[in-house]
């Protein structure tokens, strides 16, 4: 058996929201931004080109910055779970993981964003498996009162690979890794055997192979 490793905003789901200035397409953030209006689109912008010019330390220095913006203006649970529900699997994921043999491969997801999309995944499509950046927590008045976060982004994703391959008696060739953005060539770039989706220009020079369509994963898999 093998872990079969999936990104998950832009590889399991559409990832369509790019603000203006930003470099990056987004399903969850840069959404959560634009539902909560121009000043909220201004500050998450201007974190982008912090990040750009080297200005956060790391991962979760820039997920605390962007999340005051959310405390800032008025995040809600209604406002959160929008966007959540309103993210859609990318053509061919449902299928593929319909057609998935379990027995061969133990699914995880591994992801910059947040628990509550993976969490969907999840239900969707039978993973038990999953490590994010994010949790929200919302209080009684609807309103963001308190988070969870962990360094589970660019190098960080491989640490929660290796955590679980331990805890599967595995070796450290046994496991594919699946993801599209520029954040997961760190990953790819140790991984075994890597498919890059629709991927990003430098993510294309180090995976094993290259799909525009989500069922041509399945084929690599057989």
């Amino acid at each position: 058996m093998k872990l079969l490793v999936f990104d998950v905003e832009g590889t399991l789901f559409r990832a369509h929201v790019r603000l203006p200035g930003t470099v990056i397409d987004s399903t969850v953030w840069q959404g959560l931004a634009h539902r909560l209006g121009d000043e909220a689109v201004k500050e998450e912008v201007a974190t982008h080109a912090r990040w750009t010019a080297k200005g956060y330390k790391n991962y979760i220095e820039w997920m605390r910055d962007t999340i005051e913006i959310h405390l800032r203006h008025g995040l809600t649970r209604n406002n959160f779970y929008e966007v959540i529900d309103a993210a859609e699997y990318n053509p061919g994921v449902q299928q593929c993981f319909a057609e998935l043999d379990r027995s061969r491969y133990e699914p995880v997801l591994i992801s910059g964003g947040f628990r509550e999309l993976a969490a969907r995944a999840q239900r969707d499509l039978r993973i038990i498996h999953s490590f994010t950046a994010c949790e929200y927590l919302f209080g009684e008045d609807g309103h963001l009162q308190g988070f969870n976060l962990l360094p589970c982004d660019f190098m960080g994703k491989i640490d929660f690979i290796q955590l679980m391959l331990r805890e599967y008696g595995l070796s450290d060739d046994d496991w594919v890794f699946v993801g599209d953005g520029l954040n997961d060539v760190p990953i790819a770039s140790k991984a075994p055997f890597s498919i890059g989706y629709r991927a990003h220009e430098q993510l294309c020079n180090v995976v094993t192979h290259v799909v525009d369509d989500f069922r041509d994963i399945s084929k690599l898999l057989a």
